[in-house]
């Protein structure tokens, strides 16, 4: 299952004034303050959004460019309690000028808001995965896809602790192992990997089943993990 996300403004040239956008919103509704000190001026917004086993990624885009800092909004179409982590990128003739993160708290059918600021990304490798903070922008304790000039993908939060590997793929740490013979697990679930990928235990460590395309989910033993 995937989050459904509803830019409020209708082109980005829109979301450049005070007035908040959320106003007229009933629902769940996060407004964004998006800043930066080196990029002046964008022609669309890319927004990674990610909630517990929720994701879901949306451009904000529209005819010209305008000038930062502008102020948006995300309605989520979800019910209860939720805390989106949101990875912006501030684009400009298809090249990302800068990235940005925010997290925050929104009770069901309230309002929010987050700071989020853009700033120049670090070269990353596409297709590679990164712990938020390394080398692109976002949540420390999850998994991203470093995207060719697009936002950062969420592959997952980890269970626990994200850890960067010099050379290698950042991965989730293994958390309640050790994993049991043959079984299906998430990486992080009692191995370590990828939280968007599948593996089978062999010997104490994962080896690599698939990838998950819409997301892993841990299930509580006896149940096997298995892909959304």
């Amino acid at each position: 299952m995937r989050l459904v996300v509803v830019m409020t403004c209708a082109a980005l040239a829109a979301c450049g004034g005070d007035d908040d956008p959320c106003a007229a919103s009933k629902g769940t509704c996060v407004t964004l303050h998006v800043s930066s000190p080196t990029v002046a001026r964008i022609d669309a917004l890319e927004l990674d959004i990610l909630y517990g086993t929720h994701h879901s990624t949306v451009t904000d885009d529209g005819v010209g460019t305008v000038a930062l800092p502008l102020t948006t909004a995300i309605e989520l179409a979800v019910e209860g309690d939720v805390t989106p982590s949101i990875v912006a990128a501030g684009m400009l003739g298809g090249m990302v000028l800068g990235t940005g993160w925010g997290k925050v708290d929104v009770a069901a059918d309230t309002h929010a808001s987050v700071e989020i600021v853009l700033v120049p990304q670090i070269a990353c490798l596409g297709g590679s995965r990164y712990c938020g903070g390394d080398k692109i922008s976002g949540d420390p304790d999850t998994v991203y896809e470093c995207v060719a000039n697009g936002v950062p993908s969420a592959h997952g939060a980890c269970p626990g602790p994200c850890v960067l590997r010099t050379g290698q793929d950042d991965e989730c740490a293994a958390v309640d192992g050790p994993c049991a013979e043959g079984g299906l697990y998430c990486g992080g679930d009692q191995l370590t990997g990828d939280p968007g990928s599948l593996y089978q235990c062999a010997n104490g460590v994962g080896t690599f089943v698939m990838q998950c395309a819409n997301g892993c989910a841990i299930n509580a033993a006896p149940s096997k993990d298995a892909c959304r």
